[in-house]
């Protein structure tokens, strides 16, 4: 991975937890991405949650406060760290990396077919 990588703050949700009355409570996660012109994309293995279940201890019950923006600023933090190794030429140790699906619609996606593999997975839930 080099200089033709970029970096980038990405998001998915999660179930942070179920509130009192049972229900899940859908929370979001902040990560890293590096991504080539091509498409490639691999994830930074750190995430940083949006929320974390705190049971109050009077009642037993479950509250999730809000912690977007310190987990977000937190993935912005690795994400500059990361695009300055990029830049410079740096290693960076696999280890902390993993390949993700590549970007909906690019040269990558086309070449690891990754529509086909898709329409396949989901063929074999049926």
């Amino acid at each position: 991975m080099n200089a033709s990588y970029t970096a980038h703050v990405a998001t998915d949700l999660y179930n942070a937890g179920y509130s009192c009355d049972g229900h899940p409570f859908i929370a979001e996660q902040y990560y890293v991405v590096i991504e080539n012109v091509a498409g490639r994309r691999f994830r930074h293995t750190a995430t940083f949650n949006g929320t974390q279940e705190v049971v109050c201890p009077e009642s037993g019950d479950s509250y999730f406060p809000d912690l977007r923006q310190e987990a977000s600023a937190k993935a912005v933090r690795l994400s500059i760290r990361v695009e300055a190794a990029l830049q410079s030429g740096k290693f960076l140790s696999p280890t902390f990396w993993e390949e993700i699906d590549p970007a909906y619609g690019s040269d990558e996606y086309a070449y690891q077919g990754t529509e086909a593999k898709r329409l396949f997975a989901e063929k074999a839930a049926a």
